[in-house]
């Protein structure tokens, strides 16, 4: 009888209590993903430190081009993703392209520009910006467009820019970037558009300028360039546009020039230059335009 009146009471009790323990971690379960849902508990995956970091960049470049004064700038120091801040372009949280070009910026190019590692394009031309560009330019090895013509830069060009092995496009035009022709842009193996006009440059070319061969345009015109043209120019076979003119140049014109049969415009005028023309020069297959 003590297992009929005792026994079986007693399973029943345990099973029971098994039933309400596992009814419990369900409930607590539930609950918490609620919580997390009406955001009681966070449920938002965290933003990769390597995304933030371009974020801080980002930040840091804004406050000192002044971009409390900028045309426009949209979205910047927000919380909206980055492809939706004005002239950013991104991948994946990352920065991959930034063109602030005719937008009022001032101030100076802040060596976190270097803490952009997947920066491919940049484009801060046309605005007001002054001081030096950052030796740390050099480390956006990903980098292929660079646009700071129109601006108001000075000193010297950093020798690193030659470590940007993938660049096709440097824009340096228009603006007091004084010192030679650093001649590290001889490593630029993949340039297709090298302008540099307009400076206070001086010096001679290097002779290294002849080491680009996907070069298309060359335009060194109005510096202080002095010395002879180097003959490496002749190296470059794709060229179509090559801009001399308004320097101290002096010496002959080097009859390779005349090997460079994609040449369309040749602009050597106001220099310093003597002795005869090269007949080479007669015979260039494509000119267009000569001075």
């Amino acid at each position: 009888m003590a297992n009929l009146s005792g026994g079986a009471p007693l399973t029943m009790k345990r099973r029971l209590a098994a039933a309400l323990a596992v009814g419990a971690v369900i409930i607590i379960a539930v609950c918490a993903l609620r919580m997390a849902a009406v955001g009681g508990v966070s449920a938002q995956t965290p933003t990769p430190p390597s995304a933030s970091a371009d974020r801080d960049a980002l930040a840091i470049i804004y406050r000192a081009t002044n971009g409390a004064a900028w045309q426009d700038g949209a979205n910047w120091l927000s919380d909206a993703p980055l492809n939706e801040w004005r002239g950013v372009q991104a991948d994946g949280g990352r920065v991959t392209g930034l063109d602030l070009s005719a937008n009022g910026l001032s101030g100076h190019i802040p060596p976190e520009i270097g803490d952009l590692p997947n920066l491919a394009a940049l484009n801060l031309s046309d605005n007001a910006l002054g001081g030096e560009i950052p030796p740390r330019i050099g480390e956006l090895s990903n980098l292929r467009e660079l646009w700071l013509g129109g601006n108001a830069l000075s000193g010297a060009i950093p020798p690193e820019i030659g470590e940007l092995s993938n660049l096709r496009i440097l824009i340096l035009g228009d603006n007091a970037l004084s010192g030679a022709i650093p001649p590290e842009i001889g490593a630029l193996s993949n340039l297709e558009w090298l302008r540099l006009s307009a400076n206070r440059l001086s010096g001679e070319i290097p002779p290294e300028i002849g080491n680009l061969p996907n070069l298309r345009v060359l335009r060194l015109s109005a510096n202080g360039l002095s010395g002879g043209i180097p003959a490496e120019i002749g190296n470059l076979s794709n060229l179509e546009i090559l801009g001399l003119a308004e320097n101290e140049l002096s010496g002959g014109i080097p009859a390779e020039i005349g090997e460079l049969s994609n040449l369309k415009t040749l602009n050597l005028a106001r220099n310093n230059l003597g002795g005869e023309i090269p007949a080479s020069l007669g015979e260039l297959p494509n000119i267009e335009q000569l001075w």
